[in-house]
């Protein structure tokens, strides 16, 4: 009984050694499993440091990782989790992820959850490879694919101690990982049949979540009194209505309702195409004591909500084909289409709004069609503008509408009484 209980303790000493070697530039005289091989290439290329011992970042704090969960899809797969993967004997505990490798659940045996607190096993901490190097969940991500972590196979020494292994989830719907499903446990007591059985659990919670899909049904919806967009739209096209009416957006052909504190961000993301940092998204989102903390975990909610194909990081950026009605306003007065201009423009942009990028450019858009419509002096452009609610209360454009509509025009004399009571007023 005791000769299978050294073994992964030669193991270990042996992947150690070819570690230190791979770490020192050598050559080692056994090679690591490929997987890890690249896995300890790409971490040394982030600049993870082998001896790390303050553990991983920490991303989010209880109440943000709290709120996140609360949104995340894979909420709805733990008990199926937890019925497959914790059995009342088993020396492990279970990891679930999000698609950045940030820890949203952990739950296992007793004797584990304070040694894992201890290295940083805990919610709310960041587990890609570039955060921490090698590891089972990060690894998971990066290869797409399942993956098994032994021992000294972290580059990080401190977690020597642990073998764990992930798998990927992906969104039945898109095709996206979402998250990782992961068993970390002691190196000595990883049973060889774990990894099948972490696969297994992964694909158990796709057949859940497909099957929440097809009980909702297609989910087409009218924006604006239009589809969104169609299933031949390409994938990932989204569609961004905030003028003049609570906002909505559409991610290929779906739906999806906004916070104001989301299209907000949208706003924001959509202005600047080359990206934007945590710093700048507060500041510009919140004001001045916007927190970049605050502006991480509320960004990270809406890229649950779109997905890492739609909204990238470092910076956040919009990534996909993007179609925003207060953008196609700008588009059409840059290319002097002063009537197809003002026909886009529907009301301001975000009405309800104290974000400062978006009051600036709220104002900035109102004026600059205001003042293309009137340089213009297209009656019909003018008209348009006038029936918008910023246009009702314009003394300047009643006056000029009034003058050149002909007196035979049925509009001409509302729009003479209009600039009457507004010149009294």
């Amino acid at each position: 009984m005791r000769r299978p209980a050294r073994e992964p303790v030669r193991t270990a000493r042996q992947l150690a050694d070819i570690r230190e070697c791979v770490i020192a530039g050598a050559l080692p005289r056994a090679r690591a499993r490929p997987v890890v091989f690249e896995s300890w290439r790409r971490s040394l290329a982030a600049r993870v440091d082998p001896e790390r011992g303050d553990g991983p970042p920490i991303a989010f704090d209880r109440q943000q990782t709290a709120e996140i969960r609360a949104g995340h899809p894979l909420a709805a797969t733990l008990p199926l989790l937890r019925e497959t993967l914790l059995a009342d004997d088993a020396v492990h505990m279970m990891i679930v992820t999000d698609e950045g490798g940030h820890i949203l659940w952990r739950e296992g045996h007793h004797t584990l959850l304070r040694p894992a607190e201890d290295v940083g096993l805990t919610e709310g901490t960041r587990w890609s490879e570039d955060a921490i190097g090698t590891n089972a969940m990060g690894t998971a991500l990066a290869e797409g694919a399942s993956v098994r972590i032994h021992s000294a196979e972290h580059l990080v020494r401190r977690y020597d101690a642990w073998t764990c292994a992930a798998a990927p989830v992906h969104d039945p719907d898109t095709g996206r990982i979402i998250g990782v499903v992961d068993l970390t446990g002691p190196a000595r007591g990883f049973h060889p049949s774990t990894m099948a059985l972490v696969g297994a659990a992964a694909k158990l919670a796709e057949g859940f979540l497909r099957d929440q899909l097809r009980a909702r049904g297609a989910l087409i919806a009218p924006v604006l009194g239009a589809p969104v967009a169609s299933r031949a739209a390409p994938p990932d096209h989204l569609v961004l209505r905030f003028l003049g009416r609570p906002p909505v957006a559409g991610l290929d052909g779906r739906l999806i309702r906004l916070s104001a504190r989301h299209a907000d961000m949208l706003t924001l993301l959509a202005l600047r195409p080359a990206g934007v940092s945590a710093e700048q998204l507060a500041t510009e989102v919140y004001g001045e004591r916007g927190n970049p903390v605050t502006a991480r975990a509320e960004i990270h909610r809406l890229r649950t909500r779109l997905g890492p194909s739609v909204l990238g990081s470092g910076p956040y950026r919009l990534s996909a084909p993007l179609d925003a009605d207060f953008l196609r306003v700008r588009d059409e007065l840059r290319a002097g289409r002063v009537r197809r201009a003002v026909a886009a423009y529907t009301g301001e942009l975000l009405p309800g709004s104290e974000a400062p990028a978006v009051v600036e450019e709220r104002e900035l858009l109102a004026a600059t069609v205001r003042r293309a419509v009137l340089d213009a002096g297209d009656v019909e452009a003018m008209w348009l503008l006038a029936e918008t609610r910023a246009g009702a209360d314009d003394l300047e454009l009643a006056e000029r509408l009034a003058h050149a509509l002909p007196i035979a025009d049925p509009r001409h004399a509302g729009m003479a009484a209009r600039a009457a009571h507004l010149a009294r007023s």
